[in-house]
């Protein structure tokens, strides 16, 4: 009787934890394991050389603009310059879609017609001042003539390649330190952190491009 009064006794005495107090531990250890953190924005700025080569019965042309960028290669915004420093457009992308908003007027500094079919300080037509497209490709593309990729081209200005992206070392052995190849295109980082190089050659249906990048930071 006595041994069957203390394991009753024993068993009256426990008590289930209370919702306060696992609530108390869980959130002490959400404290000990720490958020991730988001990536902070990137800041580039500098000078685009684009040359788009002859091909057939397009003859070749070419634009120098002055760039600014802030954000992530997957959604950032693209602040474009007259080598002057007057600005003429911003382009926008994210994982949604893209925008191209140009800046209003004309001015005599403004690229001239003849060089890329599209005057970008044209004023935009919709109400809010903003040309969507459903991706960045398809933007460049309409302003430029050929599609350039902007996204990636932020991870090549951090010379790098895009780690999303298979890549390759450059095929030429002389230019196999600080060269790479990535959806055929030729990228030189060698003179990188001011300066890098990246081309596509000419093939069927497809012009060549050449792009000479300066960064200020």
């Amino acid at each position: 009787m006595g041994m069957a009064m203390t394991v009753a006794g024993c068993a009256s005495a426990w008590r289930a934890p209370s919702a306060d107090a696992a609530n108390a531990a869980d959130a002490q250890t959400s404290a000990q394991t720490p958020a991730p953190q988001a990536a902070p924005d990137i800041d580039l700025q500098g000078q685009i050389s684009i040359k788009l080569l002859a091909m057939d019965d397009l003859p070749a042309k070419g634009v120098s603009l002055g760039f600014f960028f802030h954000g992530q290669p997957d959604a950032g915004r693209l602040d474009l310059m007259t080598p002057l420093g007057s600005q003429i457009a911003q382009v926008g992308w994210s994982t949604t879609g893209a925008w191209l908003r140009r800046s209003g007027g004309s001015g005599g500094d403004a690229p001239p017609e003849s060089r890329f079919g599209n005057d970008l300080s044209a004023t935009a037509s919709p109400d809010d001042g903003l040309e969507r497209f459903d991706n960045i490709g398809a933007l460049s593309e309409r302003v430029l003539g050929e599609a350039i990729p902007l996204q990636t081209l932020i991870h090549w200005m951090q010379g790098r390649a895009d780690p999303q992206r298979p890549s390759t070392a450059a095929p030429d052995a002389e230019l196999a330190t600080g060269t790479f190849t990535q959806d055929g295109w030729l990228i030189d980082t060698r003179e990188w952190p001011r300066r890098l190089q990246a081309q596509r050659a000419a093939s069927p249906g497809l012009r060549g491009i050449q792009l000479k990048i300066h960064l200020d930071r």
